[in-house]
C-alpha cells in the first residue's frame, strides 16, 4: 500500500506514502525514504529528508550527502525555494555525518535569489542557518571561519538598499542570527572574537541577532561581556536593551547596577519589568540598595514592579540570578 502511494501522480498520495513510511517499521523503509528524495513535489522530498535525518545509517548519509550535492549544482531548477537542502543540512547535522562538511560548507555560502510573490528573494538563508549549525555540531575544520562569514554576511545580492538597514537584509536576519548559535556551540574559545566584532558594529544589524550575540557571550562567561554589552542598555529598540540588561545581570558585577538603573530612566511596560527583574536577580548589595531607592521612584509603574519584585523575593529567598532564555531552536524550512 505505501509503495503504490509513493507511485501515485496525485501528490496529495505521495505526501500520505511519506507519512505512512515514517510510521513504519518495513526493512525497505530507508530505500523508499531514499528515492522520495527524488519526488517532483519538494514538499515531499522534504519530508523524506527530514525523517532520514532522524534514522538513515551510514550509508542512508552518505545517499543524502549524494543528492544534497546534485541539488546544490543547479539549485534554483532542481529546489526550489531550498527546502530539501535544508532538511539535509540537519539531518546531517543531527547524524553527526563527518561525511557532509564538504557539502555542507557550500550550503553555507549558497544565495539563490529568487522571485516571491513578484519580488527578489534570497531562498537560500535558512539554507546556510542549517548548515551552519551542522559544521559546528560536527566540529569541522574551520567551522569557525565559514560560520563567522554568515555572520557578517553583506554579498551583494543580499544588500538592502534602504540606508536604515545599513547594508542587511533584514529578511535573511535569519541566517545570521543562526550562525550566532552555531558559534555557541562550536566550543571555540575564539568565537569571541566574530562575535565582539558584530556587537561592536551591532547598530548595523536587527535586535534578534545581536540578542543572540550577546547571549553567546554571556554563555562563554566572556570577562569582557560588560564592556562589550553595556552599551546596549541605551540601544533605541527597548527589547534589545532589556534582553542585554538581563544577560549583564548574570555577571553580578556591580558595574552593571548604574547601567540597569540608567535604562529604567527611559523604559516603560514590559522592558522596564524585565530591567527592574534583572535588577533584583544580581542579590547584591549594590543592586539591592538601588531597588530600595526605586521603591520612592516617582513613577508609580516603577513602583508597582519594585513592589511585585520584592514581594515574589520574600517568597522565593534562594531565587537564582542564573536566569536563561528558553533553548533555541535549529531554523527549519
Amino acid at each position: 500500500m505505501i509503495q503504490k502511494l509513493l507511485r501515485s501522480r496525485r501528490t496529495e498520495d505521495r505526501i500520505q506514502g511519506v507519512n505512512r513510511l515514517i510510521r513504519s517499521d518495513i526493512p525497505e523503509r530507508q530505500g523508499l525514504l531514499l528515492a522520495a528524495l527524488s519526488d517532483r513535489s519538494s514538499y515531499v522530498a522534504a519530508l523524506a529528508a527530514e525523517e532520514l535525518g532522524r534514522s538513515a545509517d551510514l550509508a542512508g548519509a552518505r545517499a543524502m550527502v549524494e543528492r544534497f550535492e546534485f541539488l546544490s549544482e543547479d539549485g534554483p531548477t532542481r529546489d526550489p525555494g531550498c527546502h530539501v537542502r535544508a532538511h539535509l543540512a540537519f539531518g546531517c547535522g543531527r547524524l553527526e555525518y563527518q561525511g557532509a562538511v564538504d557539502a555542507l560548507r557550500v550550503g553555507i555560502r549558497t544565495v539563490q535569489i529568487e522571485p516571491v510573490a513578484g519580488v527578489p528573494f534570497d531562498t537560500g538563508a535558512h539554507l546556510r542557518a542549517n548548515c551552519a549549525l551542522a559544521l559546528a555540531q560536527l566540529h569541522a575544520p574551520d567551522a569557525l571561519r565559514d560560520i563567522s562569514l554568515v555572520l557578517f554576511e553583506t554579498d551583494p545580492k543580499l544588500l538592502a538598499h534602504e540606508p536604515s538597514t545599513g547594508g542587511y537584509d533584514y529578511r535573511t536576519s535569519g541566517a545570521r542570527k543562526a550562525a550566532a548559535q552555531a558559534l555557541r556551540r562550536l566550543g571555540d574559545p575564539n568565537v569571541v572574537v566574530p562575535l565582539t566584532l558584530k556587537l561592536k558594529i551591532g547598530d548595523r544589524d536587527s535586535p534578534d541577532v545581536l540578542q543572540e550575540c550577546i547571549q553567546t557571550l554571556a554563555e562563554l562567561e566572556d570577562p569582557r561581556l560588560v564592556e562589550i554589552a553595556g552599551p546596549y542598555l541605551s540601544a533605541s529598540d527597548p527589547h534589545l536593551a532589556a534582553y542585554a540588561g538581563l544577560m549583564l545581570a548574570r555577571t553580578r558585577d556591580p558595574q552593571v547596577v548604574p547601567l540597569l538603573l540608567g535604562a529604567a530612566q527611559r523604559l516603560t511596560d514590559e522592558p522596564l519589568e524585565a530591567v527592574l527583574i534583572a535588577l533584583g536577580s544580581m542579590r547584591i548589595p549594590e543592586s539591592d540598595r538601588a531597588l530600595e531607592a526605586l521603591r520612592h521612584d516617582d513613577r508609580r509603574a516603577v513602583r508597582a514592579a519594585v513592589a511585585s519584585l520584592r514581594a515574589e523575593q520574600a517568597d522565593q529567598p534562594e531565587a537564582s540570578a542564573d536566569w536563561s532564555p528558553p533553548s533555541e531552536q535549529l531554523p527549519l524550512p
